[in-house]
């Protein structure tokens, strides 16, 4: 039997669009919204697909961090005060929906599950996301 579970969570973060020509070039933060779908087979034992929670702990990472491409000049100023986040390429929705989406099926993969995302969903703003379906799963 395979099983699909969906899951909505937020993360507020900072973040600035290097290659980006207008005020997105700034730092600035938002409150991030992740939804994600996720297929596969339930465990046999406690018909748990993935527990919610490896998900929700996936996002949590972003949470209340600056998050920057890693050739950005501040990542280096900024990682004298805290730690920073790093993107291959500028952390777009579309950049942030592919990292998270590839994070989460690692912890799936970690967890011995066969789950992976089919759908993900990044919302930068209430009226703004990024969207990646991964067909054939």
């Amino acid at each position: 039997m395979v099983t699909c579970i969906y899951k909505v969570t937020h993360f507020d973060a900072s973040h600035r669009l290097l290659h980006y020509q207008g005020k997105c070039n700034r730092l600035h933060g938002h409150r991030w919204q992740v939804e994600v779908w996720v297929k596969g087979t339930p465990d046999p034992q406690t018909g748990i697909l993935i527990d919610f929670n490896t998900m929700k702990d996936v996002v949590d990472r972003f949470d209340h961090q600056v998050v920057l491409n890693e050739d950005d000049p501040m990542v280096e100023c900024l990682g004298h005060f805290q730690e920073v986040v790093t993107t291959r390429g500028d952390p777009t929705s579309e950049v942030l929906a592919e990292v998270i989406a590839a994070l989460i099926n690692e912890a799936c993969a970690d967890e011995g599950s066969d789950a992976k995302v089919t759908k993900i969903r990044v919302w930068e703003a209430e009226t703004c996301y990024a969207e990646i379906e991964y067909a054939g799963l």
